[in-house]
């Protein structure tokens, strides 16, 4: 009686399986293959949302979608070359889609092509000014090439947008730093404290604001806030040591550079050349 049971349910549910299969019928226009290659890509079912998106161009060539789509899949694979070319085909068919220019400027920076990246990034800012994170990938690259006042435009917008991320307020501080705006600077690094705290790299950067300004207490309050959250920070160490250095804490410096080297030995060169800067300022103070 069991196994009859047994084998009746089996039955059943071969049944209901082939029945399943039956209904998933095979894509047989360019929108089915689409569709199926979308929820395909949300499984992360990656190549096969690839061969999806290829029939539905092989059926509409036309259609500006599946090259974008598969670009996009081709970029997560770090198959920027091929990205390029559909990201290029979507926008010859429609030129006017502002994500496509965005997700083209990401494949270039990831190829070091950062011209080419800031022109898609203003081109998609053009087409959709409301983006965010597209001004956010341009005032990086902008920083990058050492224009900090298109940066801190693009990071104001950004924050304008999206008050309460601490990451946008510790790099329009890094901008604003590189700008000599140092009051402002400490102001975001502060912000991003606010927002996150525990934040070692905001402290640390504020510590460099506060160095710069020439207020040394207050810049190793911040260094030692840092390495408190992250004793690995070498930079922190060896900024702290230069700090340290100027108002003639010479042991104090000596531990945190050998510190800093312990952890990253590249820090070396900056650390001796600082080093003598402030070396040679003290010696040409008590000089008469």
């Amino acid at each position: 009686m069991i196994i009859r049971r047994l084998i009746y349910v089996a039955t059943i549910l071969l049944l209901l399986c082939g029945a399943a299969a039956a209904q998933e019928k095979e894509p047989q226009t360019a929108d089915e293959f689409f569709n199926r290659g979308v929820e395909r890509a949300k499984k992360a079912q990656l190549d096969a949302a690839i061969e999806d998106y290829g029939k539905a161009i092989l059926l509409s060539p036309s259609d500006a979608r599946p090259y974008y789509k598969r670009g996009a899949i081709k970029a997560m694979k770090a198959d920027f070359d091929g990205a390029l070319a559909d990201f290029n085909r979507a926008i010859a068919l429609d030129p006017n889609n502002s994500g496509v220019y965005y997700s083209r400027g990401l494949a270039y920076v990831r190829k070091g092509d950062n011209e080419r990246a800031l022109a898609d990034f203003s081109k998609a800012i053009s087409l959709d000014p409301k983006e965010t994170a597209v001004y956010s990938s341009r005032a990086g690259l902008l920083s990058k090439k050492g224009d900090y006042t298109g940066a801190v435009a693009d990071y104001d917008k950004v924050i304008a947008a999206k008050p309460h991320i601490a990451e946008h307020y510790t790099s329009r501080g890094l901008a604003r730093t590189a700008l000599g705006n140092y009051d402002e600077a400490i102001e975001d690094f502060s912000k991003a404290i606010e927002l996150r705290p525990g934040n070692a790299t905001a402290y640390h950067k504020r510590g460099n604001a506060y160095q710069k300004k020439g207020n040394a207490d207050a810049a190793i309050a911040d260094y030692n806030e840092a390495i408190t959250f992250v004793p690995g920070l070498a930079a922190a160490y060896a900024d702290r040591g230069l700090a340290e250095l100027g108002k003639g804490m010479d042991d104090a410096a000596e531990q945190d550079f050998k510190k800093a080297l312990e952890l990253s030995a590249d820090l070396r060169p900056m650390i001796e050349t600082e080093s003598n800067k402030i070396k040679q300022k003290r010696k040409a103070q008590t000089q008469p």
